[in-house]
């Protein structure tokens, strides 16, 4: 039999391969994140005819005579750079910029790799693939091991908002309070004390005995004492309070001081009332970078400790559930005054707000929640229970779900890398899970982990060592190396883009080339075909 026929059937055989090779890249052009494959051919063994040999003194060399056996495909690999951004509008469609897949895995926890992210929620708020693979998550930003843990959405929360207890707020630092929306800069606040003008009863002044005397009862047990003043052994003191309130003194007026500072101008008169004024003063605190990195009960401390050393110890802050409370004890009016503010601490706190509303004798104000705790729980459609409305997904694969209330609910790192929640309440304000009991944010009533809201990547040593399965997925091949998991962004994987998909890296041009190019090769060796079959049919009638 002519060797001709299987020589020219080996490339018949080669060139059917590499047009079904070709037909597997057309048919997917529009396959997402589809990886075209190329067909590669290698020669059979060659019959020796001869070896040749080698020049002598008396004579040339020759070389080997070989006829060759024919081809073979040495190899069928993929092309897996990149397909270009398909945009879907969809911020669930997510595309791989770079390199690593996607994990996901079925309902026996067999994990697979893709690098379709064509995903959605399921009822369960589970994100899957369009065949219902679940999405794997996790925190680990390099691992060799991969998460059991998939990607989950809450649809429903129950949330309990408060002002931390007084003895956790106490030892937060300033800085760390999460409920101020600017936070409290540097610089000085200001209060002024006194400065009012008040009108009571002639018939309220008692006069006690002594010369120049009087008392009035202004409520029980309390008592102000008036003693007339030596207007020529005036204090400087009293001289320039006295100027402040009454103007130019004269030495034939009469003048009383209360023990409490406030003044009277007399004489007293039998019947109708009396005016008492006092002068204002003004209390400050200048606030530094340091206070901002100390606790608020030294920071509160502080602030008392000055007030006392610019004799108001009886105005001073004390530290509540959720924030301040100023008490004011002096008898005296207290304001905040316009001018040298150059913190905002007292109207980031809300004290502005409470003084400037309070009613006559108040002497309790109350700042604003400075720091907010939150417990979440799951719900299972109750009244009170908010609804998931929309969802996201970050470059690094962090998700975030919103919620009917304005509320969101996140995964954040601290600087150690360890993955904390985080939730936004409506009025933006930032609560951060610290990882460890007791923390602002308590999501104990939940059966979620950090990590059903990242998503895991993976990637191997070789690509081509992956093997394709169905529903645009791949396994591990036994030549595919070392492989890893960790996140978007990390330690050389690539990062996520939302609102579309990667395309199909098959080049049409290239394949209708290389269609051509096969057909051909597939014409010549029918060609050498026919051509050896019609010498044998020849010498066949030859023996006739």
């Amino acid at each position: 039999m002519s060797q001709a026929l299987y020589t020219s059937k080996t490339g018949l055989d080669a060139g059917q391969t590499q047009i079904n090779v070709i037909a597997n890249n057309v048919a997917n052009i529009n396959t997402t994140a589809f990886k075209s494959a190329n067909v590669t051919f290698s020669t059979l063994f060659s019959n020796t005819l001869s070896n040749g040999s080698a020049a002598t003194r008396t004579g040339g060399g020759t070389n080997p005579r070989q006829i060759g056996l024919g081809t073979q495909v040495a190899s069928i690999s993929r092309n897996f750079e990149s397909g270009t951004f398909q945009q879907t509008g969809y911020s669930s469609d997510l595309m791989i910029s770079g390199n690593g897949y996607f994990v996901v895995q079925d309902g026996t926890g067999n994990q697979f790799l893709t690098r379709d992210g064509h995903f959605s929620l399921d009822s369960d708020g589970n994100l899957v693939t369009a065949a219902g693979y679940k999405v794997v998550g996790t925190t680990n930003e390099y691992s060799t091991k991969s998460s059991d843990l998939t990607v989950q959405v809450p649809s429903l929360l129950n949330v309990a908002l408060s002002g931390t207890a007084r003895d956790e707020i106490a030892t937060k630092t300033v800085g760390q309070l999460n409920a101020l929306s600017n936070g409290i800069q540097p610089g000085t606040f200001v209060f002024n004390i006194g400065g009012t003008t008040s009108s009571y009863a002639v018939a309220d002044f008692n006069a006690d005995g002594a010369p120049d005397t009087y008392i009035y009862k202004e409520g029980d047990p309390a008592e102000v004492t008036y003693t007339k003043m030596d207007m020529s052994a005036l204090t400087t003191e009293d001289r320039n309070a006295m100027t402040e309130l009454y103007g130019e003194l004269s030495p034939t007026d009469t003048y009383y001081k209360g023990d409490d500072g406030t003044y009277i101008k007399g004489p007293f008169p039998d019947s109708g009332n009396i005016t008492v004024k006092n002068v204002q003063k003004t209390l400050s605190y200048h606030i530094n970078d340091g206070d901002l990195n100390s606790t608020l009960q030294d920071f509160v401390t502080s602030i008392n400790n000055e007030f006392n050393t610019q004799g108001y110890g009886n105005i001073r802050f004390e530290i509540i559930d959720g924030g301040l409370q100023l008490v004011n004890e002096s008898g005296e009016d207290i304001t905040v005054a316009d001018e040298g503010q150059s913190s905002n601490f007292l109207s980031e706190i809300g004290i502005t707000d409470a003084i400037e509303s309070a009613v006559d004798g108040q002497t309790l104000f109350y700042s604003f929640d400075m720091n907010q705790s939150a417990v979440i729980s799951n719900s299972f459609n109750s009244s009170t229970a908010i609804k998931r409305t929309d969802w996201s997904v970050s470059e690094s694969g962090v998700l975030t779900a919103e919620y009917n209330d304005g509320s969101s609910l996140t995964v954040t790192f601290n600087e150690n890398g360890r993955a904390l929640w985080q939730y936004t309440t409506a009025d933006n304000v930032i609560i951060t899970s610290s990882g460890v009991a007791g923390s602002d944010l308590d999501m104990s009533g939940t059966n979620l982990e950090p990590a059903n809201m990242v998503i895991q990547l993976g990637t191997v040593v070789n690509d081509s060592g992956l093997i394709a399965e169905t529903d645009n997925m791949w396994t591990i091949g036994p030549n595919a190396g070392e492989f890893a998991y960790g996140m978007s962004g990390a330690n050389g994987f690539g990062t996520l883009k939302s609102g579309g998909l990667e395309g199909s890296n098959v080049d049409m041009a290239t394949e209708l080339s290389n269609m051509i190019i096969a057909q051909r090769a597939i014409q010549v060796n029918s060609r050498v075909f026919s051509t050896a079959s019609s010498v044998l049919e020849t010498l066949s009638y030859l023996g006739q």
